[in-house]
């Protein structure tokens, strides 16, 4: 009863300046729904970055033919290089110990794409049998082709979503036969959809067939574009980067010349170190706005308090006289205090919440909200309340009662 009694007087006392304590808990609830804003989006582009990734593929290596640079932020070759072979994939598996799979790959945008009196355009990849292991790609309709139809050049295709939509509509297309170019290949599997890549291209829209059909039939080409290495282990995989890069320039005979590489590697694994990086840049950032906006919001409880103990120095003094101790006067005044940190953190949980949901909902910026986040926020504006409500109590419940009473 008497904890009912304390907060029935705390907010009566707050009610008697309302528009002081108005803006004490609007400030409050800014920082809050800040605190829970940015961290829904920090923890979305987290859970986007970490998808993205874990779509590329498992301890993924990707030897590039050529140089590869940033334009824009988009990787461009900036030229064209026919010095990565299938035989280069063969000895990468065979003499790098680190590494587990190798996929040669060969690839070009393949025109036309035609089935009956339909066409789309899309990219031809010739890749291996352990493609959709290596680069987590899975099979929605059909089946992936094997070793066999490789080594026999067959005409098979595997389709992405997109294409599947494009030419087919609601038509099963496996078993049907599209035309590449001028070579006609039979369809025996669809792939699940997948998305945009980290670099930026569409993996609905491509088509995988066996990379030695690829080359002697539909590219006309004995070289490669690139080479999927998969490492044994996450460990491995700066240890697989080093191999690789020592072996090519030996096959290549860079050495002995001393030329640079005339490939280029990916370390997936320091792609995302790099972009955890940024994140913890940006989560920095979010820590310092917090701090910001809940010192200010503090400030604005200290102004509230103050202002209460001056207009109430003579209630304190009766209080006091009548038999009210220290203890009592400040734990009146703490009430006070945290009964603004709940108003704003409860506030403010609810505008961070509708604004991280509006947000994912109109925006690219992907949100991810959390129970745990919001009660936090809620702590933490009770802890700001009553960090900055301790002076105001304190000078009250020192307060003189004669001096005080003197006052009325």
């Amino acid at each position: 009863m008497k904890f009912i009694k304390n907060i029935r007087l705390s907010w009566k006392a707050l009610l008697l300046h309302k528009i002081h304590t108005f803006l004490a808990i609007v400030i409050l609830a800014i920082g809050i729904s800040t605190v829970i804003v940015l961290t829904s989006v920090s923890k979305g582009a987290e859970d986007k970055i970490s998808d993205q990734f874990g779509n590329m593929g498992t301890n993924l290596i990707i030897v590039n033919a050529g140089k590869i640079v940033k334009v824009m932020g988009r990787k461009q070759k900036i030229n064209q290089v026919t010095t990565l072979t299938l035989q280069d994939a063969e000895a990468i598996l065979s003499e790098c110990p680190s590494v587990s799979r190798v996929i040669p790959s060969s690839e070009k945008m393949a025109g036309s794409v035609k089935y009956g009196n339909i066409s789309t355009k899309t990219m031809l990849q010739g890749v291996t049998e352990y493609y959709p292991i290596v680069k987590s790609f899975t099979i929605a309709k059909g089946r992936f082709f094997t070793e066999d139809e490789d080594k026999e050049m067959k005409r098979v295709v595997i389709i992405g979503n997109k294409i599947q939509k494009n030419l087919f509509g609601s038509t099963d297309p496996v078993g049907e036969t599209i035309i590449v170019g001028a070579v006609p290949f039979e369809v025996i599997g669809v792939l699940s959809p997948k998305g945009i890549s980290p670099e930026g291209s569409d993996e609905d829209n491509i088509l995988l067939a066996p990379v030695n059909t690829a080359l002697r039939r539909a590219l006309n080409v004995d070289f490669l574009s690139r080479i999927f290495v998969q490492a044994k282990t996450k460990g491995d995989m700066n240890a697989a980067e080093k191999e690789i890069e020592k072996l090519l320039r030996e096959r290549h005979r860079l050495n002995l010349y001393n030329k640079k590489n005339d490939f280029t590697l990916e370390n997936k694994l320091n792609a995302i170190k790099a972009e955890n990086e940024s994140l913890k840049s940006f989560n920095w950032l979010v820590l310092l706005i917090t701090g910001i906006t809940f010192f200010i919001g503090g400030i604005g409880v200290l102004a509230v308090m103050l202002l209460s103990v001056r207009e109430r120095v003579s209630e304190i003094g009766l209080r006091m006289s009548v038999g009210a101790r220290e203890w009592d006067i400040l734990r009146q005044f703490l009430t006070e205090a945290a009964m603004l940190g709940i108003t704003g953190g409860a506030l403010g949980t609810f505008l961070g919440v509708l604004l991280s949901i509006i947000i994912g909902k109109t925006t690219q910026w992907g949100t991810c909200l959390s129970l745990q986040t919001a009660l936090y926020s809620i702590i933490l504006s009770i802890s700001v309340a009553l960090f900055f409500g301790v002076f105001p109590a304190y000078k009250a419940a020192k307060l003189d009662p004669i001096l005080a009473l003197q006052k009325e």
